[in-house]
């Protein structure tokens, strides 16, 4: 896949997902049952997600991506959002996401369906891909197809953020040594606070360069972020807000983050941006359906900095 588009913000590769939030009376044990209130069919998906986020924020967005044969509308939706899309068509199921929660807690399921094969598209990239991108942002843990972006990133002076979400819990000793060969060509590495802890115990935070132009972020949901560069850490406070649902949120901030980059602002306040992008989906169930434009967006950032 050749990128023909002219010069771009963010192109971004990673997969999408649809969602079913289940709002159930409580939480059954095994062989029992118990009702369901409410059900809600969202769009979702790590790199989708960050998409819709940052073209809502005004920046201009390809996406990289497969697509089963039940997508349809979801592709209908993003092209009518102005997102620029080079997806692969397999027959097969989009990857399914299942949430039942109740007022105690919530438990969930992933059908991966055909997310898997995002890995197919390290066959389809071609060498001028990420020639036009200001930014690239990779998500989830498709290692294969990574390693083959990020040296095109090097070749292309391309600012990379690279978030691997809950991949990290299922690597082997092979993909722990392609990502560690990843991590060399990151300039933000964004984990929350259990895939950082996993890292850590698999010796991979050893791969992150701290040096003047690499990032870690470590998320932490209401708590805020935390920022390390150079061996320092700084702690970014959240938006406060009522929270309903967390799903997404991450993927919120990675676009307020990266759309705050790309208008210079500097290290702490784009993760400030990122904050208060991510404040708005957990108001809402669905991970799309509470994105709001820049100029919302900055009212809550300017909060923030008082």
């Amino acid at each position: 896949m050749k990128n023909n588009t002219n010069k771009i913000d963010l192109l971004v590769f990673g997969d999408i997902c649809i969602d079913y939030f289940y709002e159930v009376d409580n939480i059954p044990t095994l062989n029992e049952s118990a009702k369901a209130i409410t059900l809600k069919k969202f769009f979702g998906g790590m790199g989708a997600n960050t998409a819709v986020a940052a073209r809502k924020l005004g920046l201009d967005v390809v996406f990289f991506s497969v697509a089963g044969h039940d997508a349809y509308d979801y592709i209908s939706y993003l092209q009518n959002l102005g997102i620029k899309l080079n997806l692969k068509a397999i027959f097969g199921e989009t990857t399914h996401s299942l949430f039942f929660k109740n007022p105690s807690g919530f438990i969930s399921f992933f059908y991966k369906g055909v997310s898997e094969k995002v890995e197919e598209l390290s066959k389809d990239v071609h060498p001028d891909v990420t020639e036009n991108a200001k930014c690239v942002y990779l998500a989830r843990t498709y290692l294969n197809l990574y390693q083959k972006v990020v040296k095109l990133c090097k070749k292309n002076k391309n600012f990379v953020v690279f978030n691997p979400g809950y991949g990290v819990f299922e690597l082997s000793r092979e993909d722990e040594e392609k990502l560690r060969k990843i991590l060399k060509f990151v300039d933000v590495f964004v984990v929350n606070e259990e895939e950082y802890k996993i890292c850590k115990e698999k010796n991979l935070d050893e791969a992150i360069n701290f040096g003047n132009k690499k990032i870690l972020i470590i998320t932490k949901g209401a708590n805020g972020a935390d920022v390390i560069t150079n061996s320092k850490t700084v702690h970014v406070d959240a938006y406060k807000t009522k929270a309903v649902n967390e799903s997404g949120a991450g993927d919120a901030f990675n676009a307020g983050f990266i759309a705050a980059h790309l208008r210079n602002f500097n290290l702490i306040d784009c993760v400030r941006l990122g904050n208060a992008t991510a404040s708005f989906v957990v108001e809402n169930y669905g991970c799309q359906t509470s994105l709001i434009e820049w100029n919302v967006v900055m009212e809550r950032f300017n909060k923030l900095k008082k």
